[in-house]
């Protein structure tokens, strides 16, 4: 009986080594993916300030991307929360076009804090620039 109780103990101290060593394989893999894709975020939030300072039309174009996407989605989303008044849905399917609607304006939302951010930013660019790029040196240096 105490023989088959350590064969036990070892098989089951084997499994758990094996599976915390995958476990810890897929956090570190993953750790790094976030790592490379703030990475790329930095990078082109640096190429979008540095596109957007050069001139007014590219600053104005940009803007008015950004409007109208967050104007689409408002509108899409407000519609079809619109659409569950005049229709009738059933519960589970209103709860989940509300659901996105909430989702929709929030991404939307997002969407244009984020642009005003780089817009604030631009206040002093070299300063944003030396900032992200300190940020992007950090981040590499995890890696």
């Amino acid at each position: 009986m105490d023989q088959q109780f350590s064969l036990f103990a070892l098989i089951f101290s084997v499994l758990t080594s094996f599976l915390g060593s995958l476990a810890f394989f897929w956090y570190l893999r993953g750790r790094e993916k976030r790592i490379k894709s703030a990475i790329a975020e930095l990078e082109y939030e640096e190429q979008f300030i540095d596109k957007i300072s050069r001139g007014n039309v590219e600053l104005i174009r940009s803007g008015f991307r950004v409007l109208s996407l967050a104007l689409f989605i408002v509108l899409l989303s407000g519609s079809m929360v619109l659409s569950t008044k005049l229709f009738p849905f059933s519960d589970v399917l209103e709860r989940i076009i509300y659901m996105f609607a909430v989702a929709a304006w929030a991404a939307a939302a997002a969407g244009c804090f984020s642009y005003f951010k780089s817009l604030a930013r631009l206040n002093n660019v070299k300063l944003a620039k030396e900032k992200l790029a300190e940020k992007r040196q950090k981040l590499e240096a995890k890696l």
